[in-house]
Formats: structure tokens, C-alpha cells, sequence
């Protein structure tokens, strides 16, 4: 956190059954953005468990409730690669306000969840165990927004970089075997691919981002001559060579790859949910390698790629935030002043509309 405007944060744990009693206490109805549903017979027949205690008393019941049952935005993330540690989790949103709520799933099964009141709190929490400090500068690899085909193309280059690098150790040489040819190039990368191999970079970046496998992959010459206009491959359709580009990105990956994060941003459009965005984050000790993915005019993805420190990359995410907010209908929301606090509208102890001025709960009588 920074410590210098760390905003607040609450932590929450749920038993898969206490949902139920939040949907009835809340009042809400949910909508199809929320991974949960209600069972009002299962509600109206048992007992919330003792850790729906803290939550039901807390002063941000109403914000919780709202973006757990009923969301504006989702952002679902993955973690993977690298033989880092595998993990799926949600960011939920509201439009009213800036709260962030983090959902994950215990190993105990059951729910966690953590509270931020901004944005900014929840991107610095978030950075701070996904991406790296990186260095403060960084020649620019990807200068345009490109086709999709052409990342594809540059990310088997690093690949295959890799892995020349490790054939050469296991078979005791000192030089690298830096050529190959179309026909192979093209068939190693179906291979990687298929594969589902999570050690690789490519295949990772398929496998954790959500949704990225439904998007057409057409290749054509034309993505393997932008590659090697970017200094990935060199020399003629046969053999290729990898590049100076190849070989600086490749070292950069086999020293220090930190493991990817994939995120899909999600909303409902006329009642459907819909991908609004992805975006795939490799960090390495040089810098966080953010790549976000649109898609054309013409129906193709795009992509568009930052390289960018610590603080470069929480700016980035934040308009990515906002931007998403822009795309359903929302604005961003106005900031309580410093030592302002929101002022409660439910009961924390029943879930009643409180009325301004009441230092009672009109249903139930608890002292607010």
C-alpha cells in the first residue's frame, strides 16, 4: 500500500451458505454479472454462520452487497506462468461510487473478500503483489497498435529463443542455433499452442487471459514480415533468423519472468453479458509488459503494448478503469473529501433504507 494516501481497506469471510442471508438482508435481486444466486427457501430455513457477523455490522454492508450480488463491472484475473502460483479471482465495481470489492475462493472453500474504498487503493494493493518496480526507462518495442497475428508471431520468436538457449545447455554448446524455417516456424506454433503449456510464454498468454481463445487467429505472410521489421526475425523466408529483438526479450524472460496475469473486463449490454476489454500483464525485473487487446473495426483484435514501471502501470490501469466506466454509461464518481466519510443508507444489522436524521433504525431499532 502507499502509505502516503493508502485509503481503507476490509477484510470479510464468507461460508458459501451465507450468501443467501446477504441477498435477503440486502434486499437486492442480483443480476447476471454476479457468480452468485439466491435460495430463498434455504435462507428462510437456516442461520447465517458467525462470520457473516462482521460484515452485517459494517458500515459498507450496502456498497459490498451491491457489487457482490450486483455488479456494474467485472474484471475476472488470472495468474499463471513461469511456475508461478495459479490463482482466479474478481474485481467488482459499482458505478456509484469508487469502492472496489476483491473476490476470491479459500481453500477451505469459503469466500473472501477485500474492501477497498477507491480505486487507487485497490491498484496499489494489487501492483504490489503482481507487478515488479522495473527499471525507469524502456526502449519501446511495439511503437503501434498492431494485429493481434503480429504479437502472436513475436511471442513464438522469444519462445523459440528459450528454447534454443536450453537446448544448447543440455547438449553442452557454447553457440545458439538461431535458424529455422517458415514451414517449422509455423508448425512449432501450432505445437506451442496446443499445448497449453504454461512454462511458454505464448500458450500462457492464451491460457490465463479470459476469452482470448475465442478471438480468429488468421496468420499471413505479412505478420512475419511486420516482426521482422521490428527486429525479431531477420534474413529470407528460408531459413528465418531470429533477431536482435528476439534475443534481448528472450534473456530478459529466461532471467526474470515473474509469472503473467490475464483479465477480462465484462458488463451486461442490454441485459447479456459482454467482454468490454482484456489485457495480458507479463512483469519481468525490467519492466511490466501490459498489452491490451481491442477489438477493429473490421472485427479483428488489436493490441496495443506499454512497457512501464510500478507507478506508470497503476496509471495505466486506472484510465483503463475509467475508460470502462465511459464505455456503460458512467462517470467517474465523485471522491468523498479527506476525513469525509460516506454516509450510511441501510442498516448494518437488518438490512433496512435508513432515513436521514435517525439515530435509530426505524425496523429494527439498533443504534446507527
Amino acid at each position: 500500500m502507499n502509505t502516503e494516501n493508502p485509503g481503507s481497506v476490509e477484510l470479510f469471510k464468507l461460508a458459501p451458505a451465507d450468501i443467501d442471508h446477504l441477498y435477503r438482508r440486502s434486499g437486492l435481486t442480483g443480476n447476471p454479472l454476479s457468480s452468485y444466486s439466491y435460495h430463498a427457501e434455504q435462507a428462510a430455513t437456516s442461520s447465517p454462520s458467525e462470520l457473516f457477523k462482521p460484515l452485517a455490522e459494517s458500515a459498507n454492508f450496502a456498497s459490498i452487497a451491491k457489487k457482490l450480488l450486483a455488479p456494474d463491472l467485472k474484471m475476472e484475473f488470472k495468474r499463471g506462468g513461469a511456475g508461478s502460483a495459479e490463482e482466479t479471482y474478481l474485481a467488482l465495481l459499482s458505478l456509484g461510487d469508487n469502492d472496489v470489492l476483491a473476490h476470491f475462493i479459500g481453500q477451505d472453500g469459503n469466500i473472501l473478500l477485500l474492501f477497498f474504498d477507491n480505486e487507487e487503493a485497490f491498484l496499489q494493493w494489487w501492483s504490489g503483489i503482481y507487478a515488479s518496480k522495473a527499471a525507469s526507462t524502456y526502449q519501446p518495442v511495439f511503437p503501434d497498435v498492431m494485429s493481434a497475428e503480429v504479437l502472436v508471431c513475436a511471442l513464438h520468436c522469444i519462445d523459440i529463443y528459450r528454447r534454443a538457449y536450453m537446448e544448447s545447455m543440455l547438449d553442452y554448446r557454447g553457440g545458439l542455433d538461431l535458424a529455422i524455417s517458415t514451414q517449422n516456424f509455423v508448425q512449432l506454433l501450432k505445437r506451442a499452442l496446443s499445448s497449453q503449456d504454461k512454462r511458454w510464454l505464448l500458450p500462457t498468454m492464451f491460457e490465463i487471459t479470459p476469452g482470448l481463445k475465442e478471438i480468429n487467429i488468421a496468420l499471413k505472410p505479412e505478420h512475419i514480415k511486420k516482426v521482422q521489421e521490428l527486429g525479431f526475425l531477420t534474413g529470407n523466408e528460408n531459413p528465418l533468423t531470429l533477431g536482435e529483438r528476439a534475443r534481448l526479450l528472450g534473456t530478459e524472460i529466461i532471467t526474470g519472468w515473474l509469472g503473467s496475469i490475464g483479465c477480462q473486463a465484462t458488463a451486461l449490454i442490454n441485459g447479456q453479458e459482454k467482454s468490454l476489454s482484456r489485457i495480458f500483464l507479463t512483469p519481468t525485473a525490467f519492466a511490466n509488459h501490459l498489452f491490451s487487446f481491442e477489438i477493429g473495426a473490421g472485427g479483428d483484435t488489436r493490441f496495443r503494448h506499454q512497457a512501464s514501471t510500478m507507478p506508470e502501470l497503476i496509471q495505466s490501469m486506472m484510465k483503463w478503469i475509467e475508460a470502462l466506466q465511459k464505455v456503460i454509461g458512467g462517470t467517474s464518481p465523485v471522491k468523498p473529501a479527506k476525513g469525509e466519510t460516506p454516509a450510511m443508507k441501510f442498516c448494518g444489522q437488518c438490512g433496512a433504507e435508513l432515513k436521514l436524521g435517525k439515530k435509530f433504525c426505524t425496523k429494527c431499532g439498533i443504534p446507527l
